[in-house]
């Protein structure tokens, strides 16, 4: 990416990841309101519409997507996949330099949960996993994994209030088992994460009635 579209791109993706499904944003609108010109808020646009968070509306602009169940269920086995056949081969690299990294995405999203500040506790929730996936140091498994944890976290969003706590716990675990080198036990933890969190983003859909 040029340094303009980065620009853009890290300023819309965060508007999109906070705004409600159908919300429009248009080219000339997001050019005016960032200061910067038509061609890179385009390009930063079309490369997250190609994440799958927006879509395009013909002679409009481009509209954030509604993730529903049945697409979170969809995103959920992708993401799956990937921690399933990255994980196992990572899982006894992971030195103290990583740990001390990971460690330090908890207390971020601690503090996030404590501040209710919902978008900042998907993002780092995000960012932990992400870090995982890339000690694999295959960029387009990494990419397509980056794709798939943000149409999760649009569809995560509305619903991680109650729940919260829990997945930071189920983090804790995951990386004292990984310390005391019981590769096994950690694969099992994050295998329980991952059923655990598609069950509680279901809970969540059906009390809000998505």
């Amino acid at each position: 990416m040029t340094t303009l579209k980065k620009q853009a791109y890290r300023a819309l993706k965060q508007q999109v990841m906070e705004a409600e499904p159908s919300t429009i944003f248009s080219v000339r609108k997001s050019a005016g309101e960032l200061g910067l010109s038509y061609t890179p808020v385009r390009e930063a646009l079309v490369e997250l519409q190609s994440e799958g968070v927006l879509e395009v509306i013909p002679n409009v602009g481009f509209s954030v997507v509604k993730i529903d169940m049945r697409a979170i269920q969809n995103i959920y086995q992708s993401r799956e996949c990937v921690e399933q056949y990255v994980l196992p081969k990572i899982i006894d690299k992971i030195d103290t330099d990583d740990i001390m990294i990971l460690r330090a995405y908890i207390i971020r999203q601690k503090k996030a949960m404590e501040q209710g500040d919902i978008s900042r506790y998907t993002e780092v929730d995000a960012q932990f996993h992400i870090y995982l996936i890339d000690l694999l140091q295959n960029r387009q498994l990494s990419d397509f994994y980056q794709s798939i944890r943000n149409q999760y976290r649009m569809g995560s969003k509305k619903i991680v209030k109650k729940h919260s706590s829990i997945p930071i716990e189920e983090h804790e675990r995951f990386l004292d088992l990984v310390e005391e080198q019981k590769y096994q036990e950690a694969l099992s933890c994050m295998q329980e994460h991952l059923d655990a969190a598609i069950e509680r983003m279901k809970e969540g859909y059906v009390q809000i009635g998505v």
